[in-house]
């Protein structure tokens, strides 16, 4: 087996570029991480197996037509985040917030799928959360919109955003200057200043897909592949922060798939 790595390093501009590449070289299978780059490809080599790590909404983002199958030449796992345990431990920590600010790119289906699950699961629980949105286009306007919701919100949520994940660190800084809780889906984001993430295992992701990709090579039909998500997400809590902020995280010691971290 050959393979050729391209990286469009978050860079709309490069994405045509390196399909067209990918269209010289012919490969038999595409991995590919990034919505925005998957779209373009299936648009253009509709014939190539497509394999997607970590979509989070593929059927929002027109890449399957439904979890049970995609039916078409593509198989995907899913990083979409169950939003009632992602809520739930908002509650959990800090049981006071009534404004939850939010960070995300309106540009990316995977943002704004996670965004209309936290409304529609808001409104039919009758939580009193209200949702204080904050778009942005690029990196650039990370910090203006995270110091408009200092005051202005009671906790911040990153949900799945490659944009607003690329400023993480910038978030985690302003957050922990104005003792901010500041959750997110990554758990890179415990090391920039996060309150507490609920994450997947990237890495049992990334076997997922594999598995995926073997199952068709082995004559599986991936039209007829369900979207694999991964159970049973981790919750990392960062010790120094929560007594920081003077939270109780007792409740939290000793639980099976929740790690406390300095």
């Amino acid at each position: 087996i050959s393979t050729i790595e391209y990286n469009a390093q978050n860079d709309s501009s490069l994405i045509n570029q390196i399909i067209d590449k990918l269209s010289i070289n012919k490969p038999n299978m595409i991995y590919v991480l990034g919505t925005p780059i998957a779209q373009a490809i299936q648009k253009r080599l509709p014939d190539v197996l497509l394999v997607q790590g970590t979509a989070t909404d593929p059927v929002s983002a027109g890449l399957a037509d439904s979890w049970n199958g995609s039916g078409k030449n593509y198989v995907a796992t899913t990083d979409l985040p169950p939003v009632h345990k992602q809520i739930q431990l908002i509650k959990s920590l800090t049981p006071n917030v009534k404004k939850l600010g939010v960070i995300y790119n309106p540009g990316e289906i995977n943002s704004v799928s996670v965004i209309k699950r936290f409304r529609e699961f808001i409104t039919k629980n009758k939580l009193n959360i209200t949702l204080v949105e904050r778009p942005i286009s690029n990196t650039s306007e990370v910090a203006t919109v995270m110091n408009s919701l200092i005051g202005n919100a009671d906790a911040i949520y990153l949900p799945p955003d490659n944009t607003a994940h690329a400023a993480i660190p910038v978030i985690g800084r302003i957050a922990n200057e104005n003792k901010q809780p500041f959750y997110a889906t990554v758990s890179s984001a415990i090391d920039n200043g996060a309150l507490a993430t609920l994450s997947l295992n990237f890495y049992k992701l990334g076997e997922e897909t594999a598995f995926l990709a073997l199952r068709v090579l082995n004559g599986e039909n991936p039209a007829k592949i369900p979207i694999t998500p991964i159970e049973n997400p981790e919750i990392i809590i960062n010790k120094e922060i929560a007594l920081d902020y003077l939270i109780d995280i007792s409740k939290f010691l000793n639980k099976p798939n929740i790690k406390i971290v300095n």
